[in-house]
């Protein structure tokens, strides 16, 4: 058996912007005030732009870890205590966890045993009265049957969101993995292609739950003076889910290399 070596994505290059931040001393820029910092800094706000670009997504929300990036994604569906979520049991335990975060149910749907991601139709049998959403995973960088996944919840009028963390490449149909579902996001940490130690990225196509995404990441910090937030604030229970400019900075550069 040949063990493959471990490939390392970071390089000399990733350092092309630390010294400009480390000489202006402004490491975030996070504040919950009316102002464009309740956004973050210039290479958080930089790299959001670069992901919608990339990704061809409306929305671009950075945060400080893709396990951040599921509560936040639960959180803007305005989930309930008791209300069901079916996902799959074949992934990392953080897709379960933040279902759980807000006292809701994960029900857990088999896989498909060639793809390992979920089976489409095993779904429709495990809908209840209290179902309420769809979390698929995109797993071993490939897409889940997106376009199955997404006739059946708008037959039952559900949301759905995709766990794209290892798959942050793949495409379903010509299109990104991740953008197919009413949320999706990827993964940044030391086990991804693109590798800040710590950090994920959610995107949607969505404005409203972009903004409830936007205000669950910083503290649900009640800023609806900013002309970018329109939305409802009931159920918000938020958090210190913020990106540090280092990161987003390094996060930026690798993402121009992560075709290759």
């Amino acid at each position: 058996m040949k063990q493959f070596k471990a490939y390392k994505s970071v390089n000399a290059t990733d350092a092309r912007y630390l010294d400009e931040i480390l000489d202006s001393g402004v490491l975030s820029k996070f504040l919950g005030t009316f102002s464009d910092e309740f956004y973050g800094g210039h290479y958080v706000q930089t790299l959001e732009s670069r992901f919608k670009e990339k990704f061809d997504a409306k929305h671009a929300i950075i945060v400080n870890s893709w396990t951040s990036g599921l509560i936040i994604a639960v959180g803007a569906l305005n989930i309930e205590p008791g209300d069901e979520i079916i996902t799959t049991p074949w992934t990392m335990s953080a897709t379960a966890m933040a279902i759980l975060h807000f006292n809701a149910i994960p029900i857990f749907c088999d896989i498909d045993p060639k793809s390992f991601n979920i089976d489409p139709s095993k779904i429709e049998s495990l809908i209840t009265s209290r179902t309420k959403a769809i979390l698929s995973v995109d797993i071993f960088g490939q897409s889940a049957k997106t376009d199955e996944i997404n006739k059946i919840a708008k037959k039952y009028e559900l949301q759905v969101i995709s766990d794209t963390a290892q798959s942050i490449t793949a495409k379903r149909h010509g299109k990104a993995a991740g953008t197919l579902t009413d949320i999706g996001g990827y993964s940044l940490n030391r086990h991804k292609h693109i590798n800040t130690g710590e950090g994920g990225v959610v995107v949607t196509n969505d404005d409203e739950l972009a903004n409830r995404m936007r205000l669950l990441r910083n503290h649900g910090e009640n800023a609806i003076g900013l002309d970018k937030i329109d939305t409802r604030l009931d159920n918000m229970i938020g958090f210190n889910f913020r990106m540090c400019e280092i990161e987003a900075a390094i996060a930026i550069n690798q993402l121009e290399k992560v075709d290759a």
